[in-house]
């Protein structure tokens, strides 16, 4: 896991950051170990970047890897725990 991957979020993640998100995901999992995302520009979330969030981890775990949220603000963690995510997404 020495060689995690650090994806920086976007301020917004929405269906817009879905082709910069995927092509950055598919480059970390070429890596071993855990894919961290670090939130710390993350101000918003919708329905469509959970769903990228839910795709990725899907990924990650068949590649026997996962997703590590970092740094998230309060209103996007918020978000994140109405849609359950941290049943399946590690969050700090």
């Amino acid at each position: 896991m020495a060689n995690a991957a650090v994806i920086r979020m976007p301020k917004r993640f929405d269906y817009s950051s879905s082709s910069e998100f995927n092509g950055a995901i598919a480059t970390a999992l070429e890596q071993s170990g855990a894919i961290t995302l670090d939130c710390i520009d993350l101000e918003y979330i919708d329905s469509a970047g959970i769903g990228l969030l839910v795709m990725s981890q899907k990924k990650a775990q068949s590649r026997q890897s996962k997703l590590v949220m970092i740094n998230l603000k309060s209103a996007p963690k918020e978000i994140l725990g109405l849609a359950n995510l941290q049943k399946i997404i590690e969050i700090h």
